[in-house]
């Protein structure tokens, strides 16, 4: 639940950066909530990432990586995406071991395997149950995405992480978004044709369209956070900007198209036809 949209523009020399602050934790408590909490996250100098899903398990992830990476002799946004990609795998190991491995093994299992073993006697006449809990392990998902971008030397670049703890590239379309609101995001997105060689004052009003269309989606906040990274840094869209950008698009969806001339000239061609 949530959104999140990093958009590559000005032919590759800037990326806007855009989240709500939609907040989502899952089982036990099952809340979702809006703090003045940003969920974009520094995670170099020029490279931020952000995630949709449960909060506690993108925030775990993304300071193993931290952890990671943190001794690379080369840090780019490849090497901070696949720490990502790696920390992604093994927390969702790890969550796989604990709600669906240990409750239905017990104990037992944990002692077994730990001297080797890899099906305990008692089960192996029971195929069918180590075949049914193998099943729910491999179908298991965290439910969480992540978004990395930002700029290396090789340039400006966005990476996608999610389910099994994959990592993909955008950068040819030029633009990555997770959330309950993607599609809504990428549909208007794509109608306004962005591009990695769009403008930054047109990417910046495409980009904030986009999340007030994702927020007709379940989950995602009204709050809005924009920024704009470089390969000299992070910036923070002001909200003297923010309120420029809403009060553009509020009034583009106020203006309605003049439906008198479209029915007069409707009518003049079916005359003439």
């Amino acid at each position: 639940m949530t959104i999140c949209i990093a958009a590559i523009c000005s032919d590759g020399q800037e990326i806007v950066i855009a989240a709500d602050r939609m907040f989502t934790i899952s089982s036990p408590l099952n809340v979702e909530f809006e703090p003045p909490i940003s969920k974009i996250e520094s995670m170099s100098q020029t490279c931020i990432a952000m995630g949709s899903g449960n909060s506690l398990h993108v925030a775990e992830i993304l300071k193993r990586a931290r952890k990671r990476y943190a001794e690379s002799p080369k840090l780019s946004v490849d090497v901070v995406g696949r720490a990502v990609m790696d920390d992604y795998g093994t927390l969702r190991n790890e969550v796989v071991e604990q709600q669906i491995v240990a409750p239905s093994l017990g104990p037992d299992f944990a002692a077994f395997r730990s001297k080797g073993g890899t099906l305990p006697q008692y089960l192996q006449p029971q195929a069918n149950i180590y075949a049914q809990l193998f099943m729910s392990s491999q179908q298991f998902n965290l439910g969480v995405e992540i978004i990395v971008a930002g700029f290396d030397e090789t340039g400006s670049h966005t990476y996608v992480i999610s389910h099994p703890g994959q990592i993909v590239s955008f950068d040819k379309i030029g633009y990555g978004i997770t959330g309950s609101g993607a599609t809504h995001a990428s549909i208007k997105l794509a109608l306004e044709l962005q591009h990695p060689k769009s403008t930054l004052a047109d990417t910046l009003l495409t980009v904030y369209a986009a999340k007030r269309a994702a927020e007709v989606a379940p989950g995602v906040g009204k709050e809005t956070e924009l920024y704009v990274i470089t390969s000299k840094g992070i910036w923070q869209v002001p909200d003297e900007l923010i309120t420029e950008l809403k009060t553009a698009v509020e009034t583009e969806r106020k203006t309605k198209p003049n439906t008198e001339q479209i029915g007069g000239m409707y009518a003049r061609l079916r005359q003439n036809a």
